[in-house]
């Protein structure tokens, strides 16, 4: 009978004198053979990538980082050093107005471009990175969702509590906390404390939140403290979040079982589970009808929503908006804030103009109580020191990513293929001299005064609140509250200054440009010093 000798690894074998010995090296030597090839295959598919998204790409003659054009790394490691606020400004500075920061993925300023992705009607569509902000529950979230009429739903059924008649409702909350922070301010100012604003407005903002969401300050003004650490919680979630968003598996990689058991053993601290426990801790009470009754609030609204088919949510859609409100509401507040002060400081004119406004005007309403948002609305120069200072420094640096829309783009004379990833900066995108002018870098809140038309116009192009479209941010109202009587009331209560002028601040990217350590020099103007005591 004739054997057929059988192929691969067996064909070598001396099938008649087997043994152990002479089997194992053979396949040793043909797992090396494999290992070699396997390794040459890398290194030519490697090659052939290289050279394809150097030479092939659509996007191959997009000028930008030459490490940029071969992998995603060169963009994430700019994200994780925490400086893109920097980076972002000096590429479109190197590289012009449409700049290439991945190999599939391109970083524009341009205002077109802006109407194109960002406007009511826009066919770009939000790419797979916002996937990152959903939770592993298979629920999302009027942020991350990617689906139009998903987000059209989502944001409508919560429109109405974020519109700026109902944030006037709840406007006395507000000055609950801010009365609270003028009168801490106070007593440190008195006697000569430096006073960091970097924290106190963090804390401010953050008991704001608690009391429109949650139903109760969370007492970081009060103890002058991160009580239970959440601010600290949130900001380092932010950072996972964002920066996972680029990376296979996303927050997958850590939002599952097997690694919460793995950085449980390990006793490393997970920020984002950290903050979703806290977050089901302070909504729970409510939930079961145990917090304050008949308490009118943005939580009370969520609690009362429906689903599509109009039956009462449950528990994890509630969760879900109130984890909304503390990415919408605290800390874009609080940076635009601090932006505020830091122009206002650095522009003496300005201080002294917006100061005398302030002052002119509680005089001539005989005013005795803080004022409130709707009387800020009389104040022209405020309103424009506001829109300047968070023009030149909007919350969210990072690209808000979309695919460019069917049919592709054409910006500044290079056409974008559809499907391409884009993204606008809003940072870069307040600092273009085709829209701002040759002094867009300049803080100069006149622009907004000198001619209203204008003023109308360059509002289509400001994204400071991510635009104007139907993705904008959904805690806008808030921050414009809090921020303009913030301003006018502690512009009234006291005079400031900083302590160190040639580094006012500190500022670190984290998909939101944190700034810290903004120490100021406060002193209560006169006749001034007991104006908080009853509050």
């Amino acid at each position: 009978m004739a054997v057929t000798k059988p192929n691969g690894i067996l064909q070598r074998l001396d099938l008649d004198n087997v043994s152990f010995s002479r089997l194992g090296q053979a396949l040793s030597s043909s797992s090396l053979l494999d290992l070699q090839s396997l390794v040459a295959l890398a290194l030519v598919a490697s090659a052939l990538t290289i050279v394809y998204r150097l030479c092939l790409h659509p996007l191959a003659g997009v000028p930008g980082p030459f490490l940029a054009k071969f992998s995603g790394f060169w963009r994430q490691q700019r994200y994780w050093a925490g400086t893109w606020h920097d980076d972002i400004l000096l590429l479109h500075k190197t590289y012009g107005r449409v700049v290439r920061i991945a190999p599939n993925e391109l970083s524009i300023v341009d205002g077109n471009a802006v109407k194109q992705l960002y406007s009511h009607g826009s066919k770009s569509v939000k790419t797979s990175w916002y996937k990152t902000w959903e939770p592993s529950n298979g629920r999302t979230n009027v942020f991350a969702v990617q689906d139009k009429k998903m987000h059209s739903y989502l944001r409508k059924r919560v429109s109405s509590i974020y519109s700026m008649s109902s944030i006037l409702k709840y406007e006395p909350y507000v000055q609950v906390c801010l009365s609270l922070l003028m009168k801490q301010l106070m007593k440190h100012a008195r006697v000569g404390d430096t006073i960091d604003m970097a924290m106190w407005t963090n804390a401010f903002a953050y008991d704001v939140v608690g009391e429109l969401a949650y139903g109760e300050e969370f007492g970081h003004l009060r103890t002058e403290s991160d009580v239970g650490k959440v601010r600290q919680t949130l900001c380092e979630a932010f950072f996972l979040i964002a920066n996972l968003g680029h990376t296979p598996g996303q927050m997958g990689l850590l939002d599952n079982k097997l690694t919460a058991k793995i950085t449980h053993l390990l006793r490393i601290d997970d920020p984002s589970s950290r903050f979703k426990q806290w977050n089901k801790k302070k909504v729970l009470p409510r939930w079961e009808g145990k917090g304050p009754q008949g308490r009118a609030d943005m939580l009370s609204h969520f609690l009362k929503m429906k689903t599509e088919n109009g039956s009462p949510v449950d528990f994890e859609e509630v969760i879900q908006e109130s984890l909304t409100i503390m990415g919408a509401g605290a800390d874009t507040t609080s940076i635009g804030m601090r932006a505020c002060l830091y122009y206002i400081c650095k522009n003496p004119d300005v201080y002294a103009r917006l100061q005398r406004e302030i002052d002119e005007f509680y005089a001539a309403n005989n005013l005795t109580e803080p004022v409130t948002y709707l009387q800020t609305q009389g104040m022209p120069y405020l309103q424009a020191v506001v829109k300047e200072a968070t023009r030149l420094f909007p919350s969210i640096n990072y690209q808000l990513l979309r695919h460019c829309p069917d049919g592709g783009m054409t910006i500044d004379g290079r056409f974008i293929p559809a499907g391409t990833v884009v993204g606008v900066s809003p940072l870069a995108q307040n600092r273009d001299q085709a829209i701002w002018g040759k002094d867009a870098d300049e803080f100069r809140p006149e622009r907004w005064l000198e001619d209203l038309v204008y003023a109308r116009t360059l509002e289509a192009y400001n994204m400071t609140f991510g635009g104007n479209g139907p993705r904008m941010c959904i805690g806008k109202n808030i921050a414009l509250v809090e921020m303009h009587k913030f301003v006018a009331q502690l512009m009234w209560t006291f005079d400031f200054e900083f302590v160190n002028k040639d580094k006012p601040w500190r500022v670190t990217s984290q998909w939101f440009a944190f700034q810290h350590d903004m120490d100021l020099k406060m002193t209560p103007r006169p006749g001034r010093e007991t104006s908080w005591d009853k509050y």
